[in-house]
């Protein structure tokens, strides 16, 4: 078993076999605040070879920071893909996954998504970033301000 991709979206579904994506292979989220709350899709296609099909196989999601802290807990499931009577035995099947997701991106940075199912993984990335106005927190900008202070 392989992934063969994995990419995040706007919105995405599986219907019959066909992975429905909207606004795919983004890789920049803006925020004018953090935390930030992001509606988003992760798409995931997995090719399972004959002698694979007709059992579960495990597929985790993860999302963490910089640091692989992950922002969510893991999200754990299974898959299976069946054997038609009118396939090859030799064919390769594609799984599709279509995860959509409502979560909080606690601070500006850069962040992973990673995939495994079964022994395979992938990964791909996304920047969160700043995208107002920043406020001054120190009178270094304006020393007169210490002055009126009394500093």
């Amino acid at each position: 078993m392989k992934i063969e991709f994995l990419l995040i979206a706007d919105a995405a579904q599986v219907a019959d076999g066909k992975l429905f994506v909207l606004g795919g292979a983004w890789s920049v989220h803006r925020s004018v605040n953090f935390p930030s709350p992001i509606q988003f899709a992760v798409c995931l296609s997995v090719l399972v070879p004959w002698q694979e099909a007709g059992t579960r196989h495990p597929v985790t999601l993860t999302i963490a920071d910089e640091a692989g802290v992950p922002i969510i807990p893991p999200l754990n499931g299974q898959f299976e893909v069946g054997k038609p009577a009118e396939m090859a035995e030799d064919t390769t099947q594609r799984s599709l996954l279509a995860i959509n997701l409502n979560i909080a991106i606690p601070r500006a940075g850069r962040y992973a998504v990673l995939a495994t199912a079964g022994p395979s993984k992938a990964e791909t990335q996304f920047d969160a970033i700043f995208v107002g106005k920043k406020v001054s927190l120190s009178s270094k900008d304006n020393p007169r301000e210490d002055a009126e202070r009394g500093n």
